[in-house]
């Protein structure tokens, strides 16, 4: 267990302080991601969340980007994808999610990389690690946004502007994807299956 470093505080103490078994108010943190009771001894944790992203690029090696319709970061910029529902692979988690937000069909998965993030959302702070794979797709005949997408978008990767991005792991893949050697040769971006 990660103990409290001097300076460093659980981002969601203030928040949560009555105990979810006995109801007392003697909660306390015990870590960056724990609390514990001081009267009934319970403890719980918030863990480290899973998320998949989807790299999609169209046959014109552009990048698939969405704009958020929810807070977090509503109105902001994001990639396709999602948190991985309990028993859900990070693979299945990023096809259901995409099928969701946009009726697409992944067709092919290849792992890009892993970022932390921070989701904060009603006050709450969440730890998450999002999952990068460059995706490819059955057609984009059917493409759509909905679910919790307002809208969509293939920028050119040179192009995109990662300030309008609203969510830290996004801008980190997007530096990752820049400085990634000759990224599409390596995969391939415009190959349909």
């Amino acid at each position: 267990m990660m103990i409290l470093k001097k300076g460093r505080k659980n981002p969601n103490q203030h928040l949560f302080v009555f105990c979810p078994h006995c109801g007392e108010q003697t909660l306390s943190t015990g870590s960056l991601k724990s609390f514990s009771c001081k009267n009934c001894s319970f403890n719980f944790y918030i863990n480290t969340a899973s998320a998949g992203i989807a790299l999609i690029f169209n046959e014109n090696n552009e990048l698939l980007v969405t704009r958020r319709r929810y807070d977090p970061a509503k109105g902001m910029l994001d990639f396709p994808g999602g948190f991985s529902e309990p028993g859900e692979t990070i693979e299945d988690s990023l096809k259901r999610e995409v099928k969701e937000e946009l009726d697409l069909d992944i067709s092919k998965l290849t792992y890009f990389s892993s970022c932390p993030n921070k989701y904060i959302y009603k006050q709450v702070t969440y730890n998450i690690i999002d999952f990068a794979f460059i995706c490819k797709v059955k057609g984009f005949d059917k493409i759509k946004a909905q679910d919790d997408i307002s809208d969509y978008y293939f920028i050119e990767l040179l192009k995109i502007d990662k300030n309008q991005f609203g969510l830290d792991s996004p801008k980190m893949i997007i530096d990752q994807l820049l400085t990634s050697s000759k990224i599409a040769d390596k995969f391939n971006f415009s190959d349909r299956p």
